[in-house]
């Protein structure tokens, strides 16, 4: 998780409009956008999950404001994120948390969509007999974001920000909406309301996993064109065409992406198995864009000159055949956390072993270096429930002896094994960081 929000800055950076894309790196630039906003989509959420994704956010310089629903209200939770000194804005809204969210998903009429603020909004939502010829959204969807100015900001320290206000300001902002499920959906909706009250269609983008069609084809045929709308889609999620099966004249548009979840995700439509794809498929555009020769800009490391340098021993694979395919992106994950954890650090040859490591590490000049191996112990309860397991061992080159050890776990019971295995970066950062800080 760490490396989608660190890397949140360079994606507001490099952004590039959604169209059809000429090569290697541009794939890399659009998997790196679609990554981090998966990674927002987290964020939103309110469990442990999304705590630790905030953190992230809020240790790589973004300020995050949570807004939520006072006690007793239902509709739409959301985060904004800022960055000091960028003009771009991300907006990542709460999918299906509770039994009020499951009532919004569930009702599924149509009301009528149109109006330019939010009073016309909901004047015109309780227009009756409007012709299937006009605009019409899903009812619930609809009273979900309607319900969204209620949210209040849940550090009241902070103050409130009025987006529409900021992008009518300044045509050199622009707002990323995003969200996974229900939140997909809404953030739909608010990308088409923004455009209606408005706003100028290239200040918004939106990108959703796994949501459902938001409304019939009036609505489609009114925002296809003007809504830069990306859908990503894991192949098997019933989700995103539910309301298509179900009920007549929904219709989804703007363009889908389809990924296929390995079989580590039981349930296609989950977060988490969104979450594994993005971060798999950023890695895979990143290494066809580096094996195409293309010079990739990414975040600078740690400086801290008065550091020892530090030799990185390539990442031993402990883990079990049926997991196996998910080690080559653990290795890349790891990597990318060194490089931001650790200051005046080298990486070793692929090829090295443990009989030349450490010949490799005198004759390089690092006073330290640092092996790590991943395994996986399956529980015996849970068929496909391990716990990831990262260990640390941090070597005296010069004095020929182990220096430190140390071992962080997570459990896949709500994560995927590559997920996992990239929480226990938490733990590596602490204690690695205070490692090199007074070891001199």
């Amino acid at each position: 998780m760490k490396r989608w929000l660190t890397l949140l800055s360079f994606f507001l950076l490099i952004h590039t409009p959604a169209v059809c894309f000429a090569g290697p790196k541009e794939d890399y630039e659009e998997a790196y956008k679609i990554y981090i906003a998966a990674g927002a989509s987290v964020a939103a959420y309110s469990g442990r999950i999304g705590e630790l994704a905030t953190r992230y956010l809020e240790q790589d310089g973004w300020q995050i404001d949570h807004y939520v629903q006072p006690e007793g209200h239902s509709g739409a939770r959301f985060l904004i994120a800022k960055k000091e000194g960028s003009p771009y804005y991300l907006l990542a809204i709460v999918g299906t948390e509770n039994t009020s969210d499951i009532k919004a998903d569930i009702n599924i009429d149509k009301v009528y969509f149109a109006g330019s603020n939010m009073t016309e909004f909901a004047a015109n939502a309780n227009k009756k007999n409007i012709p299937d010829t006009q605009p019409k959204v899903h009812k619930g969807f609809n009273e979900f974001l309607q319900a969204g100015p209620s949210a209040i900001l849940q550090n009241s320290q902070h103050t409130e920000l009025s987006l529409p206000a900021v992008l009518s300001a300044d045509k050199n902002h622009k707002l990323f909406l995003t969200g996974h499920s229900l939140g997909g959906a809404a953030a739909t909706l608010a990308g088409a309301r923004l455009i209606s009250s408005g706003i100028n269609p290239n200040q918004i983008e939106v990108i959703t996993f796994g949501a459902p069609a938001v409304g019939n084809t009036a609505f489609a045929n009114k925002f296809k064109s003007s809504l830069c709308l990306t859908r990503v889609v894991n192949s098997g999620d019933l989700v995103t065409g539910v309301l298509q099966t179900l009920v007549s004249d929904y219709r989804q548009f703007g363009r889908e992406i389809i990924w296929h979840p390995t079989d580590n995700v039981s349930d296609s439509h989950k977060l988490i198995g969104y979450v594994d794809s993005a971060i798999k498929n950023y890695y895979d555009k990143r290494r066809l864009a580096i094996e195409a020769g293309e010079k990739l800009s990414v975040p600078s490391p740690v400086q801290q000159a008065s550091a020892d340098r530090v030799y990185i021993v390539p990442l031993q694979n402990n883990l079990p055949g049926e997991l196996s395919a998910d080690f080559w992106y653990m290795n890349e994950a790891l990597q990318d956390e060194y490089q931001q954890t650790i200051p005046n650090y080298i990486s070793s040859d692929p090829l090295t072993t443990s009989a030349t490591w450490r010949q490799s590490a005198a004759a390089a000049g690092c006073r330290w270096a640092v092996i790590s191996s991943v395994t996986a112990t399956r529980l015996k309860q849970e068929s496909k429930t391990y716990y990831i397991t990262l260990s640390l061992t941090v070597y005296d080159v010069s004095a020929d002896a182990v220096n430190a050890t140390a071992t962080f776990s997570t459990t896949t019971a709500k994560l995927t094994p590559l997920e996992a295995f990239i929480h226990t970066f938490m733990g590596i950062k602490m204690h690695l960081t205070e490692r090199f800080k007074t070891a001199h």
